[in-house]
Parts: structure tokens; C-alpha cells; sequence
């Protein structure tokens, strides 16, 4: 895809974050189609909780607009592609680490478990793993750095080792 197109639906995502915010939150029921569609397409309409969600949204959005720190530990760009998987190109995963590989779902440390996200669904599962707010926006993009793991304490991740000549 071209970094027009990322720009495009970067901006499609941050479209409905301010509508939403500026509505207090009405937008998310008058468009919940597209709201489910950008942030839990594998959720069920039951599986959300409204006013959770509610406050969820506004204190993630406050947050990002808020703290300085918080929105370094996250950089991109409007036009950088989605991640959809940890690239293990920085991080790997410690020898001490006894969980699944590929999720976070047994982990009281994990981020969605600290900020007490509302998709988080039956058995510690995601409902928004695979969206396109997941892999555009910070959850996709965890863990890039040490600063990130350090926010979580993450028991998981590691930064590799520079490897010197």
C-alpha cells in the first residue's frame, strides 16, 4: 500500500477518536458500524460495554494528547504502515518467559491488562486483535522499545543485544 493510502486511514481513525470526542461519545452508538468495523470487527455488539468503553476511549485519548512521555514511547508517522505483529527486529522474547509466544493473554503485566481495556474479552483474549486501530495505532506497536517495556514492567520482552564488531 502507498503511504497515501496509511495516511488516509490514519486519518479516517482519528476522525472518529475527535468525533467521539467532541459528542461525548455519541457518535460511537449513531455510527457503531463503523466504529465496531475500525476498532473490534471479530466483536459481537454484545461483547461491548458502553460505558466502560465510554471512559476507556476518553482516557486514552487524554492520555495521548496529555503526556509528552507517553506519545514518545510511541513514535510514527501519519503515513507509516500498520503493524500487526511484534517485529522482532529490536525486541525478543526472554528465556524466562514461560507463556504462549505468540499472545499476551496470561500476563497481569500486560498493557491491556494495566490500562483495563474493554476488549479484553473471555479468557484474556483481545476483541480487537487484527483491527485496523490495532495495527495503525500503540497496540500493534508494542514493544519497540525498552521505554515501552519499562512502562509495563513487561516480563515478556526484551530489547536484543547490539551486536558489536
Amino acid at each position: 500500500m502507498s503511504t497515501l493510502v496509511h495516511f488516509v486511514i490514519r486519518l479516517y481513525l482519528s476522525l472518529l477518536l475527535v468525533l467521539f470526542f467532541f459528542t461525548g461519545g455519541l457518535t460511537m452508538f449513531l455510527l457503531a458500524p463503523l466504529y465496531k468495523q475500525a476498532f473490534a470487527p471479530q466483536a459481537a455488539y454484545r461483547d461491548f460495554r458502553p460505558f466502560k468503553t465510554w471512559t476507556h476511549i476518553y482516557k486514552i485519548i487524554w492520555r495521548s494528547v496529555s503526556n509528552r512521555h507517553y506519545r514518545g514511547l510511541y513514535p510514527f508517522r501519519m503515513y507509516d504502515p500498520p503493524m500487526y505483529d511484534n517485529s522482532q527486529s529490536q525486541v525478543q522474547i526472554k528465556k524466562s518467559w514461560a507463556g504462549a509466544t505468540d499472545n499476551c493473554d496470561a500476563c497481569k503485566n500486560s498493557c491491556c491488562a494495566q490500562i483495563g481495556c474493554p476488549m479484553i474479552g473471555p479468557g484474556g483474549r483481545c476483541l480487537s486483535y487484527g483491527s485496523v486501530y490495532f495495527g495503525y495505532y500503540f497496540c500493534g506497536r508494542y514493544p519497540e522499545n525498552q521505554g515501552q517495556m519499562d512502562l509495563y514492567d513487561c516480563p515478556k520482552w526484551e530489547v536484543q543485544p547490539s551486536e558489536s564488531p
